[in-house]
């Protein structure tokens, strides 16, 4: 099971290296800053949307209803 596991499951980046026929670690590069670069995108995202919904609610203001007192 174990070899099973290492032949097929942990030698996915060098066999897709060798068929893009680019080194392992450039491969394995790329993932690694793919994977940093798409969480800071989100969190970037997340940060602008927030920042435009407050701009928003500071620049339209509610009318205040009588429940409001």
């Amino acid at each position: 099971m174990i070899k099973y596991i290492e032949k097929y499951g942990l030698g996915v980046c060098e066999r897709i290296s060798k068929k893009l026929g680019i080194t392992t670690r450039t491969l394995r590069f790329l993932f690694f800053y793919l994977s940093i670069i798409t969480l800071l995108l989100g969190f970037i995202l997340y940060l602008i949307i927030a920042l435009i919904f407050k701009v928003k609610d500071l620049i339209i203001h509610r009318k205040k209803t009588a429940f409001d007192l």
